[in-house]
């Protein structure tokens, strides 16, 4: 009884027409070959099994190749066979992971001097090439860089950014591919036929998610797969055998989820990843899954075509077209906004089923609620019924609202206390007699509080005459409290205009001063008061030895000036 082989080892491509989901890379080795315009180094970039390693096989062998057929390898020379038996001379591999000392590599460039035995080519394969140390790669950077005629150099690596852009500026750098999940299927279907395997299409679909990309990866979870469940009894394989071993999620439950975002049901949302996580099954996965199908819903309502960008069949195309038509395109980028940046954070979660609801109920509330762009909508069709016609009469935005004319003045809208107000004549501006003002101004538009009529002593009106316009100011004073001012004012601009030409007066108060000697140190005019409303004037009047105090015009503040 021979020893059983792995499916991953036993379908390895041989050639480059078995190579799959990698067309840009056989394209250009098999013209480099046929044109004989091959390099002397090449570098193969790219995740863990996609066929970095096998590529580097087939490329040798054809390199060395008795027969080649069109840039193919023939696998019917004694180079070919002895290089897929492993035993050829021509072709030297190398693990970089455990040889990367500059002793190894040391070795390795005194073998490449030797001619090579039984090729044209002594062809060295060194894969996982980013383990080697900085020391390992001085030994070997002038030999790469100018090797004999007889060495070709061919890389593998899957993390590139460790390598020395020293090496790879002397590589023709190949980016290899995931390999898309359809390509997958098709080949685990070739295996299961031919190895008469009985699996259906939905475990093939499962297995070839779980690959993730990766063809070997996919091999060995259907070698593992025929091991767990192929019975004696002749049964096949089910969907739902693979789905519980790797804890992924059906379509049917997929979908149901999608559905309950789409249209804003999160009680269901929150069920099912409750039953879904009860069962053992992967949140992570789950997660995964969700994104990359609400990325295809997306697609649907963008694309005339989404076929050139989703790795699905028609029967998933189409169900992803009806679950695009249960919202609107905008709600679909809101929730697909909102769960993309959040795979990291699930990851580290303690909780990953409360963090998974979490983010799911946020998505659903931001997509489904009202957004400004609805209102406008909903006002603009309510306009066109006519039913909101008062805003054509609404002013632009921006715009200044003038008062009409005929409003009353403001000051009869305040309401005062009814105190009894005693006339005082009129004072021309520039005589010898005002009264001077002590108490601030109430702004106009507040409420004046209100006096008690016992303590009430005079009300005085004094009117200045202003040219074409007037000023009326009524004094409240009390013994006990400062006195309420009350101002009607129209046409402000204009009064203000006209106050600035007023000199300042002299105006005599209505007590003698106690002080006679002191009057007359200052000129023998009596206290003076300043009335202004620039803050200028006011530090010049503050520092004048004449002015007793200063009055500020509009607010009423009294600045006394003490000397």
């Amino acid at each position: 009884m021979s020893e059983y082989q792995v499916i991953a080892r036993k379908w390895r491509p041989q050639t480059f027409q078995d190579v799959v989901g990698q067309q840009h890379v056989v394209r250009t080795l098999c013209n480099a070959i046929g044109s004989g315009r091959t390099a002397h180094a090449y570098l193969f970039v790219g995740p863990r099994g996609i066929g970095k390693t096998t590529l580097a096989r087939i490329f040798a062998k054809a390199l060395n190749c008795e027969n080649p057929v069109n840039g193919n390898p023939c696998c019917q020379c004694e180079s070919c066979r002895s290089i897929a038996a492993e035993r050829s001379l021509a072709v030297i591999e190398v693990d970089a992971a455990s040889h990367n000392s500059t002793a190894d590599m040391r070795e390795l460039t005194d073998n490449a001097m030797i001619a090579p035995v039984g090729g044209k080519y002594k062809i060295f394969i060194i894969d996982e090439v980013h383990m080697l140390s900085k020391a390992a790669w001085n030994v070997l950077l002038k030999t790469v860089e100018e090797p004999p005629a007889h060495v070709k150099f061919i890389f593998a690596t899957t993390e590139v950014h460790q390598v020395l852009p020293t090496i790879i500026s002397r590589c023709q750098r190949f980016d290899l591919l995931p390999i898309p999940t359809r390509l997958i299927m098709e080949r685990l279907r070739l295996i299961a036929d031919t190895e008469k395997v009985a699996i259906d299409d939905d475990a093939i679909s499962a297995v070839a998610r779980a690959a993730e990309g990766g063809m070997r990866d996919a091999q060995s979870l259907l070698d593992q797969m025929i091991a767990f469940f192929a019975g004696g009894d002749g049964s096949a394989v089910t969907g739902d055998q693979v789905l519980s071993l790797f804890g992924l999620t059906g379509k049917k439950e997929l979908n149901s989820i999608l559905e309950a975002m789409l249209c804003n049901r999160p009680g269901d949302v929150v069920r099912i990843v409750g039953r879904l996580a009860g069962t053992g099954k992967n949140l992570e996965t789950l997660f995964d899954d969700i994104l990359s199908a609400m990325r295809a819903v997306q697609l649907c309502t963008i694309l005339a075509d989404p076929g050139e960008l989703i790795d699905e069949g028609a029967e998933a195309i189409a169900n992803y077209r009806q679950l695009a038509a249960l919202a609107p395109a905008d709600s679909i980028q809101i929730i697909l906004e909102t769960i993309s940046p959040v795979g990291r954070v699930l990851h580290d979660a303690l909780n990953k089923q409360v963090y998974l609801e979490t983010v799911l109920l946020k998505a659903m509330r931001q997509a489904h609620s009202v957004r400004l762009s609805d209102i406008m909508a909903r006002l603009n069709q309510l306009r066109s019924a006519g039913e909101l016609q008062f805003l054509d009469k609404l002013p632009e935005i921006g715009a200044r609202v003038v008062p009409p004319a005929n409003l009353p003045p403001v000051a009869e809208n305040v309401k005062t206390p009814e105190v009894e107000s005693v006339p005082v004549p009129q004072v021309s501006v520039g005589s010898a007699e005002k009264k001077t003002v002590d108490s601030p101004v109430t702004p106009v538009g507040e409420s004046i509080p209100a006096i008690p009529e016992t303590v009430v002593e005079a009300a005085e009106t004094i009117d200045v005459p202003v040219p074409e316009e007037s000023v009326e100011i009524e004094i409240v004073s009390t013994p006990d409290e400062p006195g309420e001012v009350e101002i009607e004012v129209d046409k402000v601009d204009d009064i203000v205009a006209e106050i600035e030409n007023i000199p300042v007066e002299t105006i005599i108060p209505d007590t003698p001063p106690a002080d006679q000697n002191a009057e007359s140190n200052i000129g023998g005019a009596g206290r003076r008061s300043v009335a202004n409303d620039e803050p200028q004037a006011l530090r010049d009047a503050a520092e004048n030895p004449a002015v007793r105090e200063v009055i500020d015009l509009f607010s009423g503040v009294v600045i006394d000036v003490h000397r």
